[in-house]
């Protein structure tokens, strides 16, 4: 396992990276004051309202929300994650990644590398005997007859296995071809080929390296498709066919579609589909959906109208429900029971494919049309069958305004259950402290002086004990602003785009976003008078708010016993708060 890139490092890297260069190079800017502009890259709109601040190192967007820091910015536009995002950064400034238990990880780079490297030349050597082996033949006029062209071969780098054992190139490392999967081992320490007689695909990472190969027969012979085996570099759960393909377009797609095979794949990217993808010879699982929602926040099951197909669909629905958070959808298309996306893009052309996608089932008629197959729901057995085989689905289902959706149509078409909104499981501060901050009203003392941290880390220095106390003892916002202070403490160079990243992956990640980009009405004076004033503000009403909490103590103490019954402590205690309110 790769180790930890130190919080220093990242912290650094972020402080280091102009946003404003890096941006501009993807999204040309404008200077507008002293912030740039552009038209959003997230989304369509006419006049500029994406906005960057060289200052804060932050960017935001007035049109769709769309904020954060260099390395949220290459997570969204250029769709890495946030290791790969990191790299990048690095390789701009030509860093090497310090990570914790280093000596670790070097090893595995040095052990996997050699993989990838084998695995390319794999590729070679496969493309190259498609090409002029002999018996490749057969696998040229196959891939004629389903239609696709030389160029298309060419980009996904089709390619043939030979029918020999031992067709791979000697020069190719015997050990690297045995951990890479493509060869199996037999006694005395030889080795023949896995892939015999076969149209070998390529299955590459996001990153574009050769991870492993499919390999699919050209007759009857069994299995019909043969994947590589897992490999340290190749774990099916985690890749998809045709991603890198899609990503390489560097067009964000509406919608992804999900097909069973290779050749759905390349056969819709042939007629000009080409933002489908499949998994690798397992059903789809959550990970595959948590990856294709990072590119796209539409995924359409497009599978075979048989028995199989249906039961694929619906395992794709069980084990995706939990990726399903507000933003996201999900649609399934079950094609007519003689097609597969292959024939019937060739039969029926782009448009009419595109049309069927346009209309294929949303997730919600599809999972409640499935459930109640069979289910008379006149009946209250029928009803009651129904509400129990859909509950324990729709607790899958991430908290937000979807599932509550689909939590009170159940109760409608049931009658049992409440159709009330589910609870916001985060963190009860948080919760407080992001419904304040959506209202359109005046920002409370409170939200005015952790904003003003956030955008001006360096007023952190005006906060004293006095005033940490107040803050951190908030029953709103105590332990959001006492992680904050440990922050601004640790890292006294720390600016605005850098702090979001000590939250990245928490409950209060979005806070952070909001607050990094709140306006605060400043009247006449700046932003540090601003701050000084409503901190001192805020901490007088918290002591006024202690007094009246112990006075309402004393008071209902004196009620229940009478005032003579408080002890002379409690009574001069209760006259000393009384003058003070």
């Amino acid at each position: 396992m790769k180790g930890k890139i130190p919080r220093e490092f990242i912290d650094n890297l972020i402080a280091r990276v102009d946003i404003v260069d890096l941006i501009d190079a993807r999204v040309p800017l404008k200077q507008a004051g002293k912030n740039y502009q552009a038209r959003c890259p997230f989304h369509n709109e006419k006049s500029p309202s994406f906005s960057v601040n060289r200052e804060k190192q932050f960017y935001h967007c007035f049109g769709c929300g769309a904020s954060g820091n260099v390395i949220s910015f290459l997570m969204d536009y250029e769709r890495q994650t946030f290791v790969e995002a990191v790299e990048t950064l690095a390789e701009t400034l030509g860093l090497e990644i310090p990570r914790e238990s280093y000596h670790a990880e070097k090893r595995e780079q040095d052990s996997v590398l050699p993989l990838y490297q084998v695995q390319e030349q794999a590729t070679e050597f496969y493309a190259r005997q498609l090409r002029v082996h002999p018996e490749a033949a057969k696998a040229r006029n196959y891939l004629q007859r389903r239609g696709l062209s030389d160029d298309i071969i060419q980009h996904f780098k089709i390619g043939y296995a030979p029918p020999g054992w031992r067709s791979l190139p000697d020069t190719l490392p015997a050990e690297r071809l045995l951990a890479a999967g493509l060869t199996i081992s037999k006694e005395a320490g030889s080795f023949y080929d896995r892939f015999r007689d076969r149209i070998m695909f390529p299955i590459r990472d996001r990153r574009g390296r050769v991870v492993g190969f499919g390999g699919r027969v050209m007759g009857d012979e069994t299995p019909k498709y043969l994947n590589s085996p897992e490999t340290p570099t190749f774990k099916k759960h985690r890749e998809v066919y045709g991603l890198f393909e899609l990503l390489a377009t560097r067009i964000k797609p509406e919608r992804i579609v999900v097909v069973e095979g290779y050749m759905d794949v390349i056969a819709l990217a042939q007629h000009g589909v080409t933002n489908a993808v499949a998994t690798l010879g397992t059903a789809t699982s959550s990970d595959h959906a948590d990856l294709l929602f990072r590119y796209a926040p539409e995924l359409v099951f497009c599978f075979d109208g048989d028995n199989a197909g249906r039961n694929a669909a619906w395992k794709a629905l069980e084990a995706c429900i939990p990726a399903l958070r507000d933003g996201r959808s999900m649609r399934f298309l079950m094609l007519p029971e003689t097609h597969d996306p292959d024939s019937l893009v060739r039969e029926e052309g782009r448009e009419s494919f595109a049309i069927r996608l346009s209309g294929a089932q949303q997730l919600s008629e599809y999972f409640f049309n499935h459930l109640s197959e069979n289910l008379n729901l006149d009946s209250i057995e029928g009803r009651s069958a129904l509400f129990q085989k859909a509950s324990p689905l729709l607790e899958k289902l991430p908290t937000g305004a979807f599932r509550d959706g689909m939590q009170a149509h159940l109760a409608k078409i049931t009658g049992h259950g409440k159709a009330t909104p589910s609870r916001n499981k985060s963190h009860p501060h948080t919760q407080s402290i992001q419904r304040a901050s959506t209202e359109k009203a005046k920002p409370s003392p409170l939200r005015i002086i952790l904003a003003l941290l956030i955008q001006n880390p360096e007023f952190y220095s005006l906060v004293d004990a006095e005033a940490r106390f107040e803050l951190e003892r908030d029953d709103k916002a105590g332990p959001f602003a006492a992680k904050l202070f440990s922050i601004l403490q640790e890292r006294p160079d720390i600016h605005c785009g850098g702090i979001p990243e000590h939250f990245r992956g928490e409950a209060e990640y979005g806070l952070v976003l909001k607050l990094s980009v709140l306006e605060i009405p400043l009247s006449d004076t700046d932003a540090r008078t601003e701050f000084d004033a409503t901190l001192e503000k805020f901490v007088s009403q918290q002591k006024e708010m202690l007094i009246a909490q112990r006075l309402e103590w004393l008071e209902k103490k004196a009620d229940r016993i009478g005032f003579a019954g408080l002890d002379e402590t409690e009574r001069e205690e209760y006259r000393r708060l009384a003058r003070k309110r």
